[in-house]
């Protein structure tokens, strides 16, 4: 496994003009403005690859007994402006060398296809319970047979490692796909679903959860929806926390790569195999009973084999008769007085030239210690007892400072555990609000919606009622007789559905509402239903202006709220900024944006009038606005629907 991401991550390191990255433990390269760096250890490692903006990581770790091999690949931004990042591009590459799952099912290298009898199968994939990462299928358009295919394509390279992308090759495949998964859910026309975890077939009670994006959407804006999808399948996957299973080994491998522990230590907890459980069907009285009969039968075997009388050993004989031993050889008689003579003379001549030896060794190699020892012993006795005393105070502070930094390590590995525990804590406590934060955000959504269908109808009753009191009931009859609008989805649905408006044009923002339906899907719903009642009102503002129905500003309208027109909360709107933003073309740049020349000359014109669709709080997304109503086009031109814009309270 390690082999395999090493060749495809550095493959892709010389796609971007590094040069050949050769097999070491530990390899460092500089490029341009990009630093590579890949580490290994036995049966794990790490690759990074940092550039202005991004850190490319790569942390693995390889099979070693009951532990199976992992990988995590994260890309995140440590400087520069804000950008998209997407799938690098070694990890197609990897995910074509095995069979890589998340876990629960397979993820594949590039998009697969998903004929009339596969959708057996991908609907098993939708509701496995193990799945992790999203299914993204993209529909069939009969008007374009492969722009399917093409799509399907593009977002797998964009979303490879966080997501299985499929796409259904014809109608039929289509149709069978939409009986299996619901009208709810369905997917049709060259649109694209993402199908979140936790699918349950005819279970879904929050259905818009598994968001699509138009088959319209896809055919007008190309690559730039694509992109715009696969952001949000991208920022689906990146909240979600570690495996259980693996967080430790995650931690471990970065305190291997830094030589804080062996490599053994990552697989020491895989080798300790669980003591195996009781069988269900175990009986404990019946083992009891079977314990204590076979006790029984090994007691009457024992008591039955004493009772056999053991044969007699034979009786000794008496022992066998020796051979006389033969006369010991004569021995010629030791001179004791010349042995000692030859072993003094021996050993008087090695000690001579061992003492010449010894003599020498110690005058060449000994002779400044010597000369120390002999100042020391001729100083002065107090000037010895100083240094003693020195000496011991040095010694005594060595030993103080080693007690501490003891003790310092000792505290620091307890903060350290104390501190991945409460990490762990942490990691649970922000899932289980995260689950909570998106119920509530759900439930805000419905009640958004009923309270947005409510108010229309009271809106209609009350123009109706007016109409019929002047005696002028045609108008309120046309009026009454409209069909009420459908709650948009998201901003960028609204903004489309706002094309239909005949005096309000959005100028080019899809963009930045996209970014908002993909960071906060929860809250998109409720935004998008402000969003449209502002647009609306903005609309019949506009015409009852610019025919001459109403004279003054879109606030007058609003303050006044006639029965039968469309208005918002007064507090939600602010005609325009602060000075400390318009003065300062910092801040009122970013608030210029493209109209006609009939509306300005410069083709520009500075926005400052705006409508909060939430008053505070992080996001507070912002719809800016020019009213030329009472001008040249008789129309109010939107420059920007997204977040708050840069002020002197942001940095």
């Amino acid at each position: 496994m390690g082999k395999r991401l090493r060749r495809a991550f550095s493959t892709w390191l010389a796609g971007q003009g590094f040069p050949e990255i050769p097999i070491s433990p530990h390899v460092e390269y500089t490029h341009q403005d990009r630093r590579a760096c890949l580490e290994a250890r036995p049966g794990c490692g790490r690759f990074v690859l940092l550039d202005a903006r991004l850190r490319t990581r790569v942390t693995y770790a390889q099979s070693s007994g009951r532990m199976t091999g992992w990988a995590v690949v994260t890309v995140e931004q440590h400087a520069g402006a804000p950008v998209e990042a997407y799938a690098p591009g070694f990890v197609p590459v990897y995910l074509a060398t095995e069979r890589i799952t998340d876990g629960a099912v397979q993820l594949f290298a590039a998009a697969e296809e998903s004929d009339e009898d596969g959708v057996v199968h991908l609907l098993a994939e939708l509701a496995r319970p193990r799945r992790r990462v999203p299914v993204v299928v993209v529909s069939a358009d009969a008007r374009h047979p492969q722009a399917a295919r093409a799509n399907a394509a593009y977002l797998a390279a964009r979303v490879a490692g966080t997501a299985q992308v499929v796409w259904l090759a014809d109608l039929r495949a289509q149709d069978r796909f939409n009986d299996g998964v619901g009208a709810e859910c369905a997917v049709y026309g060259g649109g694209v679903r993402t199908y979140l975890a936790g699918w349950r077939p005819g279970e879904e009670t929050y259905p818009d959860r598994h968001r699509v994006m138009g088959g319209r959407m896809l055919r007008d804006r190309g690559e730039a929806a694509l992109d715009l999808a696969a952001g949000y399948i991208i920022g689906e996957t990146a909240p979600q926390k570690l495996p259980d299973e693996l967080r430790e080994p995650y931690r471990l491998v970065g305190r291997i790569l830094q030589g804080e522990i062996p490599p053994e230590a990552l697989h020491a907890g895989a080798a300790v195999r669980p003591r195996p459980a009781p069988p269900p069907f175990a009986d404990s009285e019946l083992y009891r009973k079977m314990m204590a009969l076979a006790t029984a039968k090994s007691a009457e075997a024992g008591q039955a084999a004493e009772a056999v009388p053991r044969p007699r050993p034979a009786e000794p004989g008496p022992p066998p008769e020796r051979p006389p031993a033969p006369p010991p050889a004569a021995q010629p008689a030791l001179d004791l007085d010349l042995l000692a003579q030859t072993v003094a003379d021996r050993v008087a001549e090695r000690l001579a030239g061992l003492a010449d030896t010894v003599a020498g060794t110690v005058g060449a190699g000994l002779h400044d210690e010597l000369e120390s020892m002999l100042e020391l012993i001729t100083a002065d006795p107090q000037e010895l007892v100083r240094q003693m005393r020195t000496m011991s105070s040095h010694v005594a502070t060595l030993t103080h400072e080693l007690k501490e930094a003891r003790e310092g390590r000792r505290h620091a590995d307890s903060r350290r555990d104390e501190a991945e525990s409460e990490t762990a804590r942490l990691e649970d406590e922000v899932e289980r609000l995260r689950r909570h934060q998106a119920g509530l955000e759900r439930d805000l959504s419905e009640a958004t919606a009923r309270e947005r269908r409510l108010a229309e109808r009271v809106r209609r009753l009350e123009a109706d009622l007016h109409a019929r009191d002047r005696r002028t009931g045609d108008a309120g009859r046309a009026a009454a007789a409209d069909p009420v609008p459908e709650t948009p989805a998201s901003l960028v649905d609204a903004l489309y559905a706002a094309e239909t408006l005949t005096h309000v044009v959005i100028g080019e923002t899809t963009h930045e509402a996209g970014l908002l339906d993909l960071a906060y899907p929860g809250l998109r719903r409720v935004w998008a239903g402000k969003a449209w009642d502002a647009l609306c009102a903005l609309d019949d503002y506009a015409k009852a202006r610019s025919g001459g129905e109403f004279q003054g500003g879109f606030r007058d309208w609003c303050l006044v709220g006639a029965a039968g027109r469309r208005v918002i909360s007064a507090a939600l709107l602010a005609m325009k900024e602060s000075d400390s933003v318009s003065g300062r073309e910092k801040f009122a740049a970013p608030r210029t944006f493209p109209v006609p020349p009939e509306v300005d000359p410069s083709g520009k014109v500075f926005m400052p009038a705006h409508i909060k669709l939430r008053k505070t709080g992080t996001p507070a997304p912002r719809i800016h606005f020019h009213d030329d109503a009472g001008g040249a086009t008789g129309k109010v031109w939107v420059g920007y629907v997204g977040d708050h814009l840069p002020n002197t309270r942001t940095n």
